[in-house]
């Protein structure tokens, strides 16, 4: 690479300089004019970063496979990413982790990753697999793991749960990372969290949360993803340069990756908010890779690996080349199979009937939080079915304010973290339809309307993703949402949005195929008996009194 503008994170600084690369390595930076190679690449004063790295995704978040995912966010920038596979894992246990593995190798990404902490996320949750302690130290020694992921269950690691403190001796013993999931927990709660062993946090919303987690040693990963948005309430402590801090995705669809960028435009936010931009580049390059141990990622210098990006600008953080082990970066074309993991509703959804008890709150949804409110009775505008999807009959419902939807079914079997069924409004009749067609389709969003099908996208990948193309899965997502507004639904994200309305860490009201969860109390409510609480199993969950109620995402 010659003539490039090198933009050098560890330092602060843009220099001029040429970049010899030896073997898929940096192996000179420098004034090279007089070096030896067989190929050369003009950057005619561009800029050339490392490439950008992100600490923590969920890929199957953005319905696509690896190689899909890679198809969107290469030509952004990003080289290299960090899977929590627990979607692909809660549907199909330690061969979903495989899987990711494996499909990220042939991506065109740098894809590693991080074992699922909490399999289900809680007791209230049954998905398609458990993971015990025993599995994840299995899982812990596969080449390309870095760490234990997301510790949801912070009622668990507070309140002493036996199994779950097994988990984190697992994760301790293996000498990795253990990345923390704090959802809003704050002061000697979040102190004795901290002491638990684990490394991170990104579940901090306000300032005050973000100061507080790096003052208790926890690395500070700031969340920018589609359904949870907390970049602009942190720019303030990231302008104070701290030194353990991160940016990260988390969730993100993929009509927003093709519309909107992916790490790209989270630095476009950090210049525009002040910060140098230098700076936001080692917020994606060295800050995550010195996290996560890839001690040969994340800097344009000798013995890294030559994963770079040439930018036109450091303002809008134009992406003129991405290039992986010094050469130009191409997404990957085949996709592993991955069977199992479609949609069974049981012998009885054909004749189901969907009633609410009267006495039951309601859920308020939020167009751009994953966390949830708590209406009165006779407020909801919407239903919400939650049915499992593993052939157990099972199913609940709910009242849902906030969304807008007049009519007809949104139904989608992506439901963090457990991915049951979701059918949001319609009739019974459509709300029946809906689940016949993500039958039929093995996984997949559709929108239903006097039982006929509107819009449709198909998930075979474990019922969560789709080897689509980029481009024409997001087509296929934007032909749901146009249907769902079409019935009145205001979201602007509405798949992601439902698709958060079931999962049991997050406050304040989520649905389960057992009922409905007051997750703040840590129960679930009784069909029956207004205000007594059913804890699973006629057990007690344990959860200290002295814990606050979540607040994040997965």
């Amino acid at each position: 690479m010659r003539g490039a503008q090198v933009v050098q994170p560890a330092t602060g600084e843009i220099y001029g300089a040429d970049v010899l690369v030896a073997g898929g390595r940096v192996a000179a930076v420098g004034q090279l004019g007089g070096a030896q190679a067989a190929r050369t690449v003009e950057a005619r004063g561009a800029f050339l970063a490392p490439g950008f790295i992100d600490g923590h995704v969920h890929i199957e978040s953005s319905l696509l496979t690896p190689a899909g995912f890679a198809g969107a966010v290469l030509r952004r920038g990003t080289t290299t990413v960090v899977a929590e596979p627990h979607e692909v894992v809660n549907v199909l246990g330690g061969r979903g982790l495989d899987w990711m593995l494996e499909a990220g190798r042939t991506s065109g990404l740098r894809v590693y990753g991080s074992v699922p902490s909490c399999v289900p996320a809680s007791e209230f949750e049954r998905g398609g697999a458990v993971l015990g302690a025993a599995e994840v130290a299995e899982l812990l020694r596969r080449p390309g793991v870095l760490g234990l992921a997301e510790m949801m269950n912070y009622p668990g690691v507070l309140g002493g749960d036996a199994a779950v403190w097994d988990i984190l001796a697992a994760g301790r013993a293996s000498g990795l990372r253990l990345d923390g999931h704090a959802s809003g927990v704050t002061g000697r709660d979040l102190l004795a969290y901290a002491a638990a062993g684990l490394h991170s946090d990104h579940e901090a919303t306000t300032p005050q949360e973000a100061r507080e987690r790096l003052r208790a040693g926890l690395w500070l990963m700031v969340r920018e993803g589609s359904a949870a948005r907390n970049l602009q309430a942190l720019l303030p402590v990231l302008r104070e340069k701290p030194r353990r801090a991160m940016l990260v995705s988390d969730d993100v669809s993929v009509d927003e990756l093709l519309d909107l960028g992916h790490l790209d435009r989270l630095m476009r936010a950090c210049v525009a908010g002040g910060l140098h931009p230098a700076d936001a580049v080692a917020l994606v390059t060295c800050n995550p890779a010195e996290y996560w141990g890839l001690h040969d990622h994340g800097l344009v210098a000798p013995g890294y690996h030559a994963d770079f990006v040439l930018l036109d600008n450091l303002r809008d953080f134009g992406v003129l080349e991405t290039f992986v082990g010094g050469a130009e970066a191409r997404p990957g074309t085949a996709t592993p199979p991955l069977p199992g993991g479609g949609v069974d509703l049981g012998a009885g959804w054909d004749a189901a009937r969907f009633g609410v008890p009267a006495h039951w709150p309601v859920m308020e949804v939020s167009p751009d939080q994953i966390t949830t409110g708590v209406g009165a009775p006779g407020s909801g505008d919407a239903r919400l079915v939650v049915a499992d999807r593993y052939g157990r009959g099972e199913w609940a419902t709910c009242w849902t304010s906030g969304t807008g939807l007049t009519g007809g079914t949104l139904a989608l079997s992506v439901l963090h973290d457990a991915h049951q069924a979701a059918f949001l409004g319609g009739s019974d009749e459509d709300i029946r339809a809906a689940g016949r067609a993500l039958t039929a389709l093995g996984g997949g969003a559709v929108v239903v309307s006097g039982g006929e099908v509107l819009a449709q996208l198909p998930l075979p990948y474990a019922g969560l993703m789709t080897d689509l193309p980029p481009q024409e899965a997001a087509a296929r997502l934007g032909e749901i949402t146009a249907a769902a507004r079409s019935l009145g639904c205001r979201l602007p994200y509405p798949v992601t949005t439902l698709s958060f309305l079931g999962l049991s860490v997050i406050p304040a009201l989520k649905l389960t195929p057992r009922g409905l969860l007051d997750v703040t109390a840590w129960r679930l409510l009784d069909g029956d008996a207004p205000g007594r609480p059913a804890q699973p199993g006629g057990q007690s969950s344990g959860a200290p009194s002295s814990v606050g109620a979540p607040g994040g995402s997965d």
